[in-house]
This record gives C-alpha cells, structure tokens and sequence, in this order.
C-alpha cells in the first residue's frame, strides 16, 4: 500500500478522574518533522513519545498535541519563596544605599524571580509518573495507528487517482505513436518537392554532377529525417510511464522517486514537442503536460 502524509486522529483517556485529549494532524513534508505540545508536566515524557512516533512514520509534518481537558486537582496557587525572599531583599537595600535611592517597595521585592512561585494544582506527583507514562504511551500508540490508517486510506484514494492519469499517459502514448509515421511521411513529401523544385531551378545534362547531388540530397534528407524523429523519446516516454505504474502497484515510500519520475518525463515530453514541429503533436504536449503537474501535485502528499 501507499500511504499519504495527510491524516488525523484523535482520543481521550481518564487518569485518576482527569480527562485528556490527545490530537494528532499530519501534512505533507519532504522528510518528518515532529512537533509535541503537552502540559508543562508532561514534558518529562518528551523524550519517549517521540520515538514512539517516529518510529512508525517516516515522512511528513506531524503535530501532536496532549491537552488536560478538566482536573479533580486543586486549583492553582502561589507561595513565596523565603530564600529568594531573603536573597532579593538583601540585593535590593544594598543597591539602594550603594546608589542613594529610596526604600525598596514590596513590587520590587515580588518582581526578582523566582520570589513567587505559581502552581497549576495540576502537576503530577512522583507517584503518578510511572502510571501516565504507560497509560499515555498505550494512548498515543493507538492515536499513531488510527492517524496511519487515514494516512493508508489517503493514500489508496491517490494511487487510484494517478492510475487514472496513467491510463490516459498510454492511450496518448499510442496517438503520438500514430503521429510519428505521419509526421515522417509528411516531412519525406515535403524534401521530395523542394528536390524537385531544385532540380527544375537548376537543371543540368552533367549525369555525374546529378548522381552527385543526389547523393548528397539523399544524405540531408536522412539527416533531416533523423533530427524530425521522436521515436526515442517515445521509448523512454513509454519506459518512465511503465515504471510510474510500478511504483504505484508495488507500494511503499514513493513519494521522492515519483518526483524524479515526473521530472524525467516531462523532460521527454518538452523534447517531444521541439522536435516534431507538428500541430496534432503540440496539442498532446500542453495536455501532457498538465498531466504531469496534477500527477506531481498529488505525488506531493505521498510518503
């Protein structure tokens, strides 16, 4: 299967009467790129958490986010920090003397840090750790396997989508197929007249002089020939779109290599339309290539 770099996922658990919520959204990214936001007390879980992630998803912007929805805690306080109290009281009075200023306030006193302290009520205490650090690595687990399974159904919906396109590459394929031939009989008809031409302008008896420029006619029409033909590029054409297909089919991490696809083949394409000079021809490039840039921009969200 192929697997998109867009999905999301969502659940809530209950620890000790607390309600959480964990999120997780994932978009497209050229390598992955985590980003955790979580209760300050839960950042000690940071460092296990994101391994867990990363070791199933490869590719993509992914956030996760773990919010405290309501709390059986007590609610939030503020104490004073008697040492640093002490610490800014004895700082403050020696810079008023020192510099003659006025008595210290008690707004100078609660503005060194760390003099308040505020708590959430929410922290977790040291027993609780090992309990939520279970709880919460079981819960995001099963979060990165729900965002996976859209992240698979994305990318199902995509392959079937770029398949679609695949098709029409091959029937194209076997117009500009088509077009070949008449483009080369065209071009034969058309040094054939200007040889006639030529030969009526300059008309001469000589018959070595005329088996001469035969010869060398005959050697720029092959060149000419050679310069106008596209069957070349219509094998590799074919080949970029038969391994397109492929990859499609097999699965797996396609995005980058799709990519490199979808360069080379719009390469070809671009070739094409130079060399065959040719109305019928042009018009299957533009639409060719519109092609390309839809498969390309889909390609885009594929891991």
């Amino acid at each position: 299967m192929i697997d998109s770099m867009t999905g999301y996922a969502s659940r809530q658990f209950v620890f000790k009467d607390d309600t959480y919520k964990i999120e997780m959204k994932s978009l497209n990214h050229r390598f992955l790129d985590l980003k955790v936001r979580m209760p300050r007390d839960f950042n000690i879980f940071e460092s296990v958490l994101k391994p867990l992630v990363e070791k199933r998803i490869k590719r993509g912007s992914v956030d996760l986010w773990i919010e405290r929805l309501s709390s059986s805690k007590t609610a939030a306080t503020v104490r004073i920090n008697e040492h640093q109290a002490r610490l800014a009281h004895l700082t403050l009075t020696k810079l008023a003397e020192d510099y003659k200023l006025d008595k210290i306030s008690l707004r100078d006193l609660v503005s060194f840090p760390d003099v308040l302290e505020k708590s959430s009520g929410n922290e977790l205490s040291l027993e609780e750790i090992p309990a939520i650090e279970k709880l919460l690595m079981a819960e995001v687990e099963l979060a990165v396997s729900d965002l996976i399974t859209m992240r698979k159904q994305e990318g199902e919906k995509l392959r079937k989508a770029l398949l679609v396109i695949v098709a029409s590459f091959r029937k194209a394929h076997e117009r500009l197929v088509g077009f070949r031939g008449q483009i080369r009989l065209r071009a034969q008809e058309k040094i054939k007249k200007r040889i006639e031409q030529c030969f009526e302008a300059y008309p001469t008896n000589d018959e070595r002089l005329r088996a001469l420029m035969e010869s060398r006619i005959a050697q720029e029409i092959s060149y000419t020939l050679d310069k106008l033909d596209v069957e070349e590029e219509l094998t590799r054409f074919k080949g970029h779109v038969d391994q397109i297909e492929s990859l499609l089919n097999d699965g797996g991490q396609v995005g980058k290599k799709l990519d490199f696809l979808f360069q080379e083949l719009n390469r070809e394409i671009n070739t094409l339309g130079n060399k065959s000079q040719d109305l019928g021809v042009s018009q299957e490039v533009i639409e060719l290539k519109m092609w390309v840039e839809q498969m390309r921009e889909q390609s885009l969200n594929l891991e």
